[in-house]
């Protein structure tokens, strides 16, 4: 209970100096390039990620998904806190780096999974968040055309991942308008395949620190996407993010945000997890119905894995109700 108490204090401290702070110097345009300056107060900044990392991780149900191609995937659920009948919720997806890579299906929750089950977020921005844990790297990096700038490309798990997605959104009461992407690092980059192998489900994105693809620029275009890189980041560099971006303008993309954050280097930068930054943004893009594409190809197989009891408040109770296995 007395540790309880203190992180909320914590949370509560931090979110109004942040609050003044994050409005005093970042530029909130919804679109278009901006240079921000490193965030400064480092003490404060782990101070609060300490206390987000220490959040339960029972609110995340652990499941296991077997996927048609024989993927196993280990994946949390966060719910909404309140669930109302006849009512229908976003869906964000977290993709993990690859510190996080395994199968203990715990190491994935991070502090961008972690931010959808603060108080203040869980309240105001209700949404199913799913935080799957890839075994092997999600996506992988060459050189592109022999040049010095990196490209990534998925590997075939994303692909259960993204079935998965398939699956909960037709047993949840989910809002298939709303669906999310986002990621750190591996996970930004696996966040813009994401995007590139199925525009249809995703209505925006979320990419920090990745390096992308560049294979399906034209596509990229017509999905907003929030970029959000440091300038002195040696692990993924911001030379592959920054081509991207100059390329996704030549194609008159007009959804894109684009945030360069000066000297910052391979980290998160904090007010991303420390404010409401992201489901802000997120929450304000939705698709339109004549955008939604059914895949009855994909549906024959993606609902298999899932056996929720009786009595869990988002399981409809239908006949996809024995698919669930929580593991």
């Amino acid at each position: 209970m007395k540790k309880n108490k203190q992180w909320y204090l914590i949370l509560i401290g931090v979110f109004c100096i942040q609050t003044i702070y994050v409005a005093c110097s970042v530029k909130r345009s919804d679109r278009g390039f901006s240079k921000i300056q490193k965030y400064s107060n480092t003490v404060l900044a782990e101070q609060y990620k300490k206390a987000l990392l220490s959040t339960n991780n029972d609110v995340f149900v652990p499941f296991t998904y077997l996927s048609s191609d024989s993927h196993t995937i280990k994946y949390r659920l966060l719910s909404p806190a309140k669930v109302k009948s006849g009512e229908s919720y976003p869906l964000v997806l977290v993709l993990h780096s690859s510190g996080q890579i395994g199968a203990d299906n715990v190491s994935q929750l991070g502090v961008l999974a972690k931010l959808w089950a603060t108080p203040g977020v869980r309240e105001k921005y209700p949404a199913y968040v799913i935080a799957p844990q890839f075994p092997t790297r999600s996506s992988n990096y060459v050189s592109l055309n022999g040049s010095n700038i990196l490209t990534s490309s998925p590997d075939s798990s994303l692909n259960s991942v993204l079935r998965l997605i398939d699956s909960l959104k037709e047993v949840l009461p989910v809002d298939k308008r709303k669906i999310y992407v986002i990621g750190f690092s591996m996970g930004a980059s696996t966040a813009i395949n994401s995007v590139s192998l199925r525009p249809d489900l995703f209505a925006a994105a979320v990419s920090i620190s990745g390096i992308p693809e560049f294979k399906a620029i034209a596509t990229l275009a017509k999905t907003p996407v929030w970029f959000i890189h440091g300038n002195a980041d040696t692990e993924n560099p911001i030379t592959s993010d920054s081509l991207l971006y100059t390329q996704l303008q030549l194609k008159h993309a007009k959804e894109i945000r684009y945030w360069e954050i000066n000297q910052l280097e391979h980290t998160i930068y904090p007010p991303l997890f420390m404010e409401h930054l992201i489901p802000q943004w997120l929450f304000r893009h939705k698709k339109q119905e004549n955008q939604l594409l059914y895949a009855p190809h994909l549906q024959a197989h993606t609902c298999q894995h899932l056996n929720l009891k009786a009595n869990d408040v988002f399981i409809k109770p239908n006949k996809y109700s024995y698919l669930f296995h929580r593991r």
